[in-house]
């Protein structure tokens, strides 16, 4: 497992130059064969937002593939590399190590035990499979987001250096963060699921009590749509981005402020979130018109209730 670690830079050259020549074969394959979707006209843009909205192997979707099961697991992976090299380098797992252990399990878990609310979210039902999502997949989500666990690594630190009010804030974060942004996730997509009827109770852990609302309130819309305004989301429109970008400072938090590479990734994951917010509010403000207004005036705020 430790050679995760040590070899990171050439696992990492491989599996960008694979990313690279999937979406060359994916976006080719597409063209080729007069299965392209939704297209600019523009080849380079049309390349890196994609061709093919849902390429499957057999019964194989690739792009769901890619989406639950390549990313989250490979990032788990490298973690848990990084803590066995820490084991074999210092002899202990670091209290900061476990907790990153914890953190991305934690995330790897939710993608597997929520797969069925993958399907509704933007990145399955709208973007298509392009060098966009093909390279954040398969390089970009893994890659990235174990920045802090190899910087770990990377320090011979004797474990528990900081204070022990600032594990206890860290913890807290994270856990709380979690808390609400499994449950706000899982009340958005089973709303969702049980307009569609394809809703199906599950068992996987941990699915908590507040995850599904008996009978949740939402607003009618003129196009057909239902907005949520029940729930974590009578808070907050964007409740479950701000819980994902509490969850990515804490996994910097934990690493102390010697360094600035661990907060890349929470610094990056708000600019992008807030990019992905403003295009959203767009696209709904022409899909929904008058009842966006409407949705806004029942839930105005958009990321922190009471705040903005």
């Amino acid at each position: 497992w430790s050679k995760l670690y040590e070899h990171y830079g050439e696992i990492l050259t491989v599996s960008v130059l694979f990313s690279d020549i999937l979406s060359l074969a994916v976006y080719a394959g597409a063209v080729g064969t007069g299965n392209a979707y939704r297209m600019t006209g523009s080849h380079i843009y049309d390349f890196f937002s994609g061709a093919v909205l849902h390429p499957r192997l057999r019964n194989v979707d690739l792009k769901m593939f890619t989406e639950a099961r390549v990313s989250w697991i490979l990032l788990f992976m490298l973690t848990f590399g990084a803590a066995v090299h820490q084991v074999k380098t210092e002899g202990q797992l670091s209290v900061e190590m476990t907790f990153m252990l914890l953190a991305h399990g934690l995330y790897t878990n939710a993608i597997m035990k929520g797969e069925e609310c993958i399907p509704t979210t933007w990145d399955m039902f709208y973007e298509k499979w392009g060098w966009m999502l093909i390279f954040w997949n398969c390089s970009g989500v893994p890659f990235v987001y174990c920045i802090q666990s190899f910087y770990l690594a990377s320090r011979r630190t004797s474990s528990g250096t900081l204070p022990a009010w600032h594990y206890a804030m860290c913890y807290t974060l994270l856990l709380g963060a979690y808390y609400v942004w499994d449950v706000s996730q899982s009340q958005k997509n089973k709303f969702r699921a049980q307009l569609n009827g394809s809703y199906v109770k599950r068992k996987a852990f941990p699915q908590f009590a507040w995850g599904k609302l008996s009978k949740p309130k939402y607003l009618d819309t003129e196009c057909g749509s239902k907005l949520l305004v029940d729930g974590l989301f009578k808070y907050a429109r964007k409740i479950h981005y701000t819980a994902d970008i509490v969850m990515a400072l804490s996994w910097g938090l934990i690493c102390g402020f010697d360094r600035l590479i661990p907060y890349f990734y929470a610094f990056f994951f708000f600019c992008m979130i807030v990019h992905r917010n403003g295009r959203d509010v767009e696209r709904c403000k022409k899909k929904y018109k008058k009842d966006w207004d409407t949705y806004c005036q029942v839930v105005p705020y958009t990321f922190i209730p009471g705040v903005f």
